[in-house]
């Protein structure tokens, strides 16, 4: 149990203008084996992300003074990792579509004060789940598409799937689109990358597809992952190839063998 509070403990950024809560927030999260870095505003967060390793943020969405959605925005403007940070928020009491707002503004989860140490806990680790990255690639997915194909036809298959989100995105991302041009995007670029073994860059065109309110947000992730994907493709072939060198010749035409 010891060494399971041990590896869950985070550096976590609490920005809070509120001194009182800041105190209470403060015990709950130090009980519970985090690191704690307090402060009142959002410049002096974004100060703390350059020179510290945080590992979550816990912050007020709604406080006197302080505008918690704005400061959500700036942080999933950031660069990753920090774009890509667990966000618990706070607030005094739930008004009608106060969640909804959290969640689209980039909160992973919305707290109404007062709230126990154990809610503060697992929204954390709630956040942490949601904001975990799943893998590039399916290992088994590639080894079988391996076993039918060999390099050039195998790139050529990857090529042809990742055509799909290169015709699709773009124009989105340029242009605009409403809530069904989203969901259909989504849906064609993540059976296209589920073909051929991309596990990320599916699940961030499905969230798409299902969440086309959020579509904005969600197409510039999408396009990331999009990338991160391109790459890992190439070095899955690259890297078959160098282990398994009857593979990697399986597209040499009989007698042109060295």
């Amino acid at each position: 149990m010891a060494g399971e509070q041990e590896a869950a403990a985070l550096c976590v950024l609490l920005v809070d203008p509120m001194p009182a809560t800041r105190v209470t927030v403060i015990a709950m999260l130090e009980e519970q084996g985090h690191e704690v870095l307090p402060v009142s505003d959002w410049t002096t967060a974004e100060d703390l992300l350059l020179r510290e390793e945080v590992g979550a943020v816990v912050m007020a969405f709604v406080a006197d003074g302080f505008d918690g959605k704005d400061a959500a925005a700036r942080l999933r403007d950031r660069l990753p990792p920090h774009a890509e940070l667990p966000l618990v928020g706070t607030t005094s009491g739930l008004r009608r579509g106060e969640e909804e707002e959290a969640l689209e503004a980039g909160f992973d989860v919305l707290l109404a004060h007062p709230f126990e140490a154990e809610a503060l806990a697992e929204a954390l680790r709630q956040a942490a789940r949601d904001r975990t990255p799943p893998p590039a690639l399916d290992p088994e997915r590639r080894a079988a598409l391996r076993r039918e194909h060999g390099p050039a036809a195998l790139a050529e298959l990857d090529d042809a799937a990742m055509e799909t989100p290169g015709r699709l995105l773009a124009g989105l991302f340029d242009e605009g689109g409403g809530a069904d041009d989203y969901v259909a995007a989504g849906t064609d670029v993540a059976a296209a990358l589920e073909a051929v073994g991309c596990i990320a860059a599916t699940a961030a065109a499905r969230r798409l597809a299902e969440n086309p309110d959020q579509g904005r947000r969600l197409l510039h992730s999408l396009m990331t992952a999009v990338v991160a994907a391109r790459v890992a493709l190439r070095k899955d072939r690259m890297t078959a190839a160098a282990e398994d060198p009857i593979w990697a010749a399986s597209d040499t035409p009989p007698g042109d063998t060295p």
